[in-house]
């Protein structure tokens, strides 16, 4: 497994673990109700995405977000989980199709002007992108 796998295989246990539901109809608001063991709405509170919690798992909740930023920062100062992170995100936004960075660099909060600005974003994204790019004509 390599270095930005890991991180994101950690992240993602953390929020699955996480007592947490969706619904995005009544009936699924229901299923979610009995999901977390409440039965009134006045007992939950709404996350981004369609997503709810427990009221009484708010501070664990603000704890997971705040462990997970600190993930999000570590990975962004390892070189190689980076350079890692963005070719696998340049195959899972078809950069090879459109050649727009843009989906990719929003994974890591990042655009092309913030990659332009700092020159070691600017290698890293550089190599990634120049190891993609080789994978898929030696591949393709």
């Amino acid at each position: 497994m390599n270095r930005y796998d890991k991180y994101k295989s950690t992240i993602s246990t953390m929020v699955n673990n996480f007592p947490m539901a969706f619904a995005f109809s009544n009936e699924q608001f229901e299923e979610a109700k009995e999901k977390l063991g409440v039965t009134s709405k006045d007992e939950l509170l709404s996350t981004p995405s369609g997503g709810m919690i427990r009221k009484i798992d708010k501070q664990a909740f603000t704890d997971m977000c705040k462990k997970i930023d600190s993930i999000n920062e570590e990975m962004m100062k390892d070189d190689i989980a980076l350079c890692q992170g963005f070719i696998y995100e340049l195959g899972n936004h078809e950069y090879i199709i459109t050649y727009d960075p843009s989906d990719t660099l929003d994974c890591f909060g990042l655009d092309i002007e913030k990659i332009n600005n700092d020159e070691r974003l600017k290698r890293i994204f550089k190599k990634a992108r120049d190891h993609y790019m080789k994978w898929q004509e030696e591949n393709y």
